[in-house]
């Protein structure tokens, strides 16, 4: 399926502003990023690390390793700067596979996150199944800003983009995601190894699931505000 070619929104909320990026706040995104309690879940290790230095994910001696190796690149602004800029440009110039990318602000001004929406790899040839993923900083996690950003991209892109599903997942250890998920009406289909380890080396597992526009709009929290 060809997906509509709508350029991407800004969007206000009751909390919050989500708007197309700039690079004028990618590096504080960045280091939001580098905290542990953020990017241990948001950003696994990517394929390019183990393959490129002869990595098993099944290993945890090699899952720590590739894990370290992917660290210290991230941690070094000036090795990632060119890779912020290139994404910035991707955006801008709409290409499908990051033009779906918002940083979230509070109204004061202070950017707090990012929310992304893209293709799924293992559904590569339907462009209409895709991934959602967000992170937010650890200030202020636990009040409901996921899901309120979560919920008004959805919409955007259920509506007027017309995606046809959400595929996606989230480590089992990290309730705070997969419960948004579940809020926003996604069916929990099964579960997957991870390349998340935890403090006693054991391998994560990742709840899967998947949302369709009926899953959306009959989402606990739409009964009770008449969304």
């Amino acid at each position: 399926m060809i997906l509509k070619n709508i350029s991407i929104k800004n969007f206000e909320t009751e909390k919050l502003l989500i708007k197309k990026p700039t690079m004028d706040e990618q590096f504080t995104l960045w280091d939001i990023l580098r905290d542990e309690n953020v990017n241990r879940f948001y950003f696994p290790t990517p394929d390019r690390i183990f393959i490129k230095n002869g990595l098993n994910k099944d290993n945890i001696v090699d899952l720590k390793q590739a894990r370290r190796i992917f660290m210290e690149q991230l941690n070094d602004w000036e090795r990632q700067k060119p890779f912020y800029e290139k994404k910035i440009d991707s955006i801008n110039s709409e290409d499908n596979s990051q033009k779906f990318t918002w940083s979230i602000f509070l109204k004061s001004g202070e950017v707090i996150g990012q929310i992304t929406v893209q293709p799924n790899d293992e559904y590569a040839e339907n462009p209409a199944i895709r991934d959602i993923g967000w992170f937010i900083s650890p200030k202020y996690q636990g009040q409901g800003l996921g899901t309120e950003a979560a919920i008004e991209v959805l919409k955007f892109m259920f509506d007027e983009v017309e995606i046809e599903q959400i595929i996606t997942s989230a480590a089992i250890d990290n309730p705070g995601s997969w419960r948004i998920m579940e809020k926003l009406g996604f069916e929990r289909t099964g579960e997957k190894q991870s390349t998340y380890f935890d403090d006693d080396d054991n391998i994560l597992m990742c709840y899967c699931y998947s949302g369709n526009k009926e899953n959306f709009l009959n989402r606990p929290s739409s009964k009770s505000k008449g969304l």
